[in-house]
């Protein structure tokens, strides 16, 4: 009996199934993006200068810090290239009345964050704490950035490990054609083409009193801004900054113009040798534009569908269609000043050449699109967009990166509205604008035995070493 009404009961539920079948002929209706709004940004400045940005979060018991300087690998002099990377590598290893290892056991026995960081443009600090630990944390946090030690033993261990980091880079292709790709594109002394993480002999000329110089000149107030977002209101903020960052005062803003780079004059393909490569790295790019420039929504919108996105044309073209790599993207990098385009993937050996022509197809395509591709695009990242505001850390770098390059307040709560505005026709002229593949530079990283012929088949070859774009193998003193 209990076989014969569990058979019914399956009969039954089979044929319901079947009557309900879902209609899939036609898609179901997307939501329509939704603007963002984010809450209120209430600024003030302390007593010594400091421009501080505060977003109240109060679901949580949690508060970020993000303070930012302009005091990038932009600043440094020629012939202390890394400095700025080491000065952020210093400050926090060991500070005030902690040496390195003490200031790391207080920041993990309390559960916080604090990191510091250099780009080419600014150096930073981050604190992420819970409220119950704010106090102490930012006692931390005022001690790193005020009263880093900058000890002699620290500064020796951290050159060996940049000098060490640098003899690596020589045997990693995707280094040596990032490293290659800027300089080629900027030249060896221009600002944005200059090695961030510096050179053997800039590395090894580098003091105790250069780092010292760069902390007392940039890290000041009047070149610093500080953004918080967390569980904390305005009052309780200013109280709590006003003691952790007494006696911190003075400075300038600093500015650095940095020069436009050369525009390419024709297709030129530069080939490193990597004897035994299994992959051929491959860089394609040219000048691009500011951080500040009117064609940012059109450019975001035109690069989504071309290389930055999973369904975008070279990943589909480059990785599902033909096989030849993992993935295949394109990006804009943009600095304050003019920065760059470049369209790259680590190909199979094998089909270097077919991989570079699918690729050039793709950037000479993107000229034209369809009203589909650009409603697919612009609603992936309006979709997509308020998922980079998902917690205070999140908040806090977007909010940090809009006043760091002086954008529009409503800028972030615009942003989806911009996004959702840009047209066919703007996106093509996008594309005709920034994207000349007959004026690109070609960085290729690979096994010149296996593919320097084929290579040479697509145009005009000039090959260079490792040691050309990277300088001899660092040698690196054994401690005794």
């Amino acid at each position: 009996m209990r076989s014969y009404i569990l058979t019914f009961c399956l009969v039954l539920a089979a044929a319901l199934a079947f009557g309900q079948k879902a209609d899939r002929r036609e898609y179901p209706e997307m939501e329509k993006p939704k603007a963002l709004q984010l809450p209120e940004v209430q600024q003030f400045k302390l007593d010594n200068g400091l421009p501080v940005y505060l977003v109240e979060q109060n679901e949580l018991p949690l508060v970020q810090f993000v303070l930012a300087s302009r005091a990038g690998s932009v600043y440094e002099p020629s012939d202390k290239l890394g400095l700025a990377e080491m000065v952020a590598d210093m400050m926090d290893e060991g500070a005030g009345g902690r040496n390195a290892l003490e200031l790391s056991e207080e920041i993990d026995f309390l559960g916080i964050s604090l990191n510091t960081y250099a780009n080419r443009e600014e150096l930073g600090l981050r604190l992420f704490t819970p409220t119950s630990k704010l106090e102490k944390g930012l006692e931390l946090f005022s001690d790193v950035l005020l009263r880093p030690r900058f000890e002699a033993e620290e500064l020796e261990r951290k050159r060996t490990e940049a000098l060490v980091a640098l003899a690596q880079a020589h045997d990693e292709p995707q280094a040596v054609a990032m490293r290659a790709f800027q300089e080629l594109l900027f030249g060896e002394e221009h600002p944005y083409g200059r090695s961030e993480s510096g050179t053997e002999a800039s590395l090894k000329s580098l003091s105790v009193q250069d780092l010292k110089d760069f902390h007392r000149e940039f890290i000041t107030p009047a070149n610093s801004f500080l953004v918080v977002v967390g569980d904390i209101g305005k009052s309780a903020l200013r109280q709590k900054l006003s003691k952790a960052l007494s006696g911190w005062e003075g400075g300038k803003l600093k500015s650095r113009e940095v020069p436009p780079p050369p525009k390419p004059a024709d297709f030129s393909i530069y080939f490193i040798d990597k004897p035994g490569a299994a992959q051929s790295v491959l860089r394609f790019g040219e000048p691009g534009t500011s951080r500040l420039t009117a064609d940012e929504y059109p450019i975001t919108v035109m690069n989504t569908i071309l290389g930055a996105s999973f369904t975008s044309r070279l990943n589909q073209n480059i990785r599902e269609e033909h096989g030849y790599a993992y993935g295949a993207r394109s990006v804009f990098w943009q600095p304050r000043y003019q920065g760059f385009f470049m369209a790259y993937a680590d190909v199979q050996s094998e089909v270097t050449g077919p991989a570079i022509r699918e690729f050039l197809k793709e950037l000479n395509g993107i000229r034209e699109v369809s009203e589909t591709d650009v409603e697919k695009a612009r609603n992936y990242l309006a979709l997509g967009f308020p998922g980079e505001f998902q917690n205070v850390e999140s908040i806090a770098a977007n909010l940090s990166d809009v006043i760091f390059y002086g954008l529009p307040q409503d800028y972030l709560n615009q942003h989806t509205a911009k996004l959702l505005a840009v047209s066919k026709e703007q996106v093509e002229e996008a594309a005709r604008k920034y994207i000349d593949p007959k004026n690109m530079i070609l960085v290729v990283v690979g096994d010149r035995s296996l593919v320097g012929e084929e290579v040479e088949a697509l145009g005009k070859v000039k090959y260079l070493s490792i040691e050309d774009v990277l300088g001899p193998v660092p040698e690196i003193e054994e401690k005794k």
